[in-house]
Formats: structure tokens, sequence, C-alpha cells
């Protein structure tokens, strides 16, 4: 692979900054930790500009990210630790949660309480693919597996989302058709009246 100069990389920011920033911002929900994480990201990618595959840098760029943000929440929990093996007033004395302060709406409340019950592994797979729309081999490098890895990764958390969607539908007794797998309902329903 032959490294990039320095005009590649102005090209490489300017194209995918606001798509590496909208990924963490939908991962952490604060805005300035966001900015952070995403120029730790481009710093990683400069550093290790010899492994940036030229042809499709966005997924490569995704993996970083996600790498960045998983050492941030261990460095965020060994912080924790230390607080309070020594006692710290701090560790108490946090504000409400990302979640808590934005105001969603009522189905995508249910999705999302629902997606936050599934494993990290099988969040990352769903969100890459609908929240940052990653398909087949971009799927695949974003996640570190083989494009068949990816997809059965994705089949399966799929799955479990709408098993985990169901269960908090009867949990709040919520009807189905308000929750947040409308779309898929609405699809199943669809392809089973085109069967009949």
């Amino acid at each position: 692979m032959t490294e990039p100069d320095g005009a590649d990389l102005e090209q490489l920011y300017a194209e995918h900054y606001r798509a590496i920033l909208r990924y963490v911002v939908r991962r952490i929900g604060d805005a300035d930790e966001a900015h952070d994480v995403t120029a730790d990201v481009f710093l990683t990618a400069l550093r290790r500009r010899t492994d940036l595959p030229q042809d499709r840098p966005l997924p490569w760029l995704y993996r970083v990210a996600a790498n960045v943000l998983a050492d941030r929440r261990r460095s965020r929990q060994r912080s924790a630790a230390a607080y309070q093996r020594a006692g710290n007033d701090l560790v108490t004395r946090t504000g409400p949660a990302a979640d808590e302060r934005l105001e969603w709406s009522d189905e995508l409340a249910g999705t999302l309480a629902a997606l936050r019950t599934l494993s990290a592994a099988d969040q990352e797979v769903l969100m890459l693919a609908g929240w940052e729309e990653l398909r087949g081999a971009d799927l695949a490098t974003a996640l570190g597996c083989s494009r068949a890895a990816a997809a059965v990764r994705l089949h399966r958390a799929r799955a479990r989302l709408k098993t985990a969607q169901a269960q908090y539908d009867d949990r709040t007794q919520r009807p189905q058709e308000r929750s947040g797998s409308t779309v898929v309902r609405t699809a199943e329903s669809k392809t089973q009246g085109e069967r009949s």
C-alpha cells in the first residue's frame, strides 16, 4: 500500500469528517466529546496512514472510531474505579445521561430501550447497518470480519432486536403497531399479504 501524502489526508478529512462525527455522536450523545473523539480518529489515521485503504477508507475509519471509543470507555471505567477506591465524591456527582437529556418520540424510545438490552456487538452491527448505512464488504471491514460473518452477525442481531422489542412492548403494554419495529412489522404484513 502506498503512503498517502498530505493532500490525500486533507481530502480524506474533508470527505469523511462529518460521517465520523455523526457515527461518534450517535454512540456517546455529547457533541463536545464527539469532536475530540473524531479528532483522535483522524490523528490515528495520520499515524497509521500506511494501513489506510485507498479505495474505501470510510469503513476503516469507522473501525478506528470504534476502537477509540472503546479505549475511552475503558479509560473512564478505570478512572471511576480509581475514584471509588479513593472514596472520592466526584463519582456521585454525575449529570443526567445523554439519552435522558433528549426528548425522543415514543417509538424511538422503545427501539432504543430494546437496542440497549442487546450486547455491545449486536448494537454495533445494527448501528453500522442502520445509521451508517454500511452493507456487504464495507460492513465487514468496519466490523473487522469476513463478509459472510458480517451478514450472519447482522441477521442474528436483527432477530435479537425484534425479540427485545416484543419483550419491551409486552412489559410496557404498548400496542404492537406503535412499537419501534413498525417498519419491520409493516414489511412482514406486506410480505404475508403477497403470499396469500
